[in-house]
């Protein structure tokens, strides 16, 4: 069975989730819609397994959108997915590895009262197979996330990733919905500038974490160099720290020049106890990975494979890359 569906896509969905009885995997680039979100909350809380990838994007993040953090206290495994995979654009579920759901259609108001949009429904095991290959293929690059962001009002102002006027759109739709008052968004300004289009990205900064050697001196361990070309994704590197005589275990993600401390700048500091949790280890193994775009995205996984905690650190400025 193949069946094609041009309207009222939502309520088509929605009872295929119904009826999963053991496992649903959603890739989804946008996901506004908080009828789809109740449903794999209510798949969950029936034992359903739900594995759900999302594009690292602002609207995913907005205040109006569904707390992902919901989705994953209700036992829902999230992993977001940033310019490590490439730019996510994906639209597709599948259900009990026995039926497929794709088109043009995210999961979005924008795409349920706006767009013209499609999707097929199929139970033809060789696609069904084929997008749990794809959706596979993608969860062994992605770390399972212990936490979503949520963005405020000023933060998503301050994000270059927006599309203020399909922000603005879905915040309508959600807040009649939801019966919320509505809040805008307005850019704050508009700028023309007149530039030549740079064919390289580079990382403009060496970027890391700062350290001690084996004699208490503080250093700067770069996981990216200045100079690397854009998009990098670091090899992991496993570092160890004491966690059974520790109770905290302050880690400083730092840019600037590893050469002069004068030029070292924080982007955040982390107590890695939080990956630490369960263990009681002398010398505990934890993992650290860094990814930053040409955007000038930057994500930091960490990971303790002994107490299975995951962290995944994400910022966002455009003076972490530089163009020749």
């Amino acid at each position: 069975m193949e069946k094609a569906y041009f309207s009222g896509i939502r309520n088509r969905i929605i009872p295929c989730l119904n009826k999963a009885t053991k496992k649903i995997q959603v890739a989804m680039a946008w996901f506004t819609s908080n009828e789809l979100f109740e449903a794999l909350i209510s798949a969950l809380n029936r034992g359903v397994d739900v594995e759900l990838i999302l594009l690292d994007n602002a609207i995913n993040y907005m205040y109006y959108a569904p707390d992902f953090n919901e989705f994953i206290k209700a036992g829902g495994k999230l992993r977001i997915a940033g310019p490590e995979v490439g730019f996510m654009h994906h639209k597709f579920c599948v259900i009990d590895d026995s039926l497929a759901i794709t088109g043009s259609y995210n999961w979005t108001y924008y795409a349920e009262t706006r767009n013209v949009e499609n999707i097929v429904i199929s139970d033809n095991i060789n696609i069904v197979m084929l997008f749990s290959a794809e959706f596979q293929r993608l969860q062994n690059i992605l770390s399972v996330s212990s936490s979503c962001v949520r963005l405020s009002w000023d933060d998503i102002e301050q994000r270059d990733d927006v599309d203020y006027r399909e922000l603005n759109y879905e915040i309508e739709q959600i807040c009649e919905v939801q019966n919320k008052p509505v809040k805008r968004f307005f850019e704050t300004k508009t700028e023309v500038v007149r530039t030549e289009i740079k064919k390289t990205a580079l990382a403009n900064y060496a970027i890391g974490i700062q350290a001690l050697d084996s004699n208490d001196c503080v250093f700067f361990d770069p996981f990216i160099t200045q100079g690397t070309k854009l998009p990098y994704h670091s090899s992991e590197i496993e570092f160890f720290f004491d966690s059974k005589n520790m109770t905290e275990f302050p880690c400083l993600f730092i840019y600037g020049n590893p050469n002069n401390k004068k030029e070292w700048n924080l982007i955040k500091e982390v107590d890695l106890m939080q990956v630490a949790k369960g263990t009681s280890v002398i010398d505990l193994p934890v993992r650290f990975s860094m990814n930053l775009d040409d955007n000038g995205s930057l994500r930091v996984d960490v990971s303790c494979s002994k107490s299975g905690q995951k962290l995944t650190i994400s910022t966002l400025d455009s003076k972490f890359v530089k163009y020749e």
